[in-house]
């Protein structure tokens, strides 16, 4: 698991939601937020913004985990 795909199962754990619930609150396919937080798919950066959004985390907090993520994934 990547340090972003820790972040962002460690976020959704503390407000106390499931993988759905969180989908349907942010608007992302269950799909997809489960792989990003199992580190084996990259973020789109429209992905990363409704999500610092939802979460309200700290501007360019989740955009710079996911940089180091991607440089590592491509590496």
């Amino acid at each position: 698991m990547s340090e972003f795909g820790a972040k962002l199962m460690s976020l959704r754990t503390a407000r106390g939601l499931s993988v759905k619930e969180a989908c349907q609150k942010v608007g992302i396919p269950q799909s997809r937020l489960s792989e990003l937080e199992r580190g084996v798919r990259i973020p789109t950066t429209g992905q990363i913004t409704q999500l610092e959004n939802f979460y309200e985390t700290a501007s360019d907090e989740l955009a710079a985990l996911a940089k180091v993520f991607e440089e590592s994934f491509n590496s």
